[in-house]
């Protein structure tokens, strides 16, 4: 979880709207992507939930931003109007972050995935840019729709990080002779 940890390309406003990637991805062989907004038409804001008297009220909004869903990563780049330039969660870390997410379509208005994080104080990398020790609440709202696609991959995504780490994909298939 970082706000401005993703390594954008020098040239990446003009790759938002092309199919190349717009940031750096991980040189290991095991990052792919598996999710593109197909539109910038998506709005994040992420505010402190339920923070302490002693410790700071956090709200960040970007409006308008894309959406990459990689195997490792959920990254937001803010196209133009935003508190941030992007936005990442590191789904390999799920279980440190507490990560919680779920689908809201509300009667009116765009549907939105709201998801729910920690703060962890170690190790600092893992939420780096927000105060340690506090649950942050996230939405993302889907204005040209998307929404169903995203989850699908999401939770094939977290569902591998998370339950099937060490199953090597690149085994060839079984077959009975």
């Amino acid at each position: 979880m970082s706000i401005n940890g993703v390594i954008l390309k020098p040239n990446y406003i003009k790759l938002l709207e092309s199919s190349e990637l717009p940031f750096e991805i991980s040189s290991d062989g095991i990052e792919h992507l598996k999710y593109k907004s197909k539109t910038s038409r998506q709005n994040l804001t992420i505010v402190s939930n339920n923070p302490q008297p002693d410790q700071p009220k956090l709200k960040i909004t970007a409006q308008d931003g894309y959406i990459y869903l990689t195997t490792k990563r959920l990254i937001y780049i803010t196209l133009t109007q935003g508190d941030i330039e992007s936005f990442v969660i590191d789904l390999t870390l799920a279980s440190v972050l507490k990560l919680n997410h779920k689908l809201i379509s509300p009667w009116f208005g765009a549907n939105y995935w709201q998801f729910l994080f920690f703060s962890a104080k170690q190790p600092s990398f893992v939420s780096d840019g927000f105060p340690p020790e506090q649950y942050y609440k996230g939405e993302i709202k889907f204005l040209d729709g998307g929404l169903f696609e995203f989850i699908e991959q999401l939770n094939a995504v977290l569902n591998d990080v998370v339950n099937n780490r060490d199953i090597d994909d690149h085994l060839p298939a079984y077959s009975a002779q």
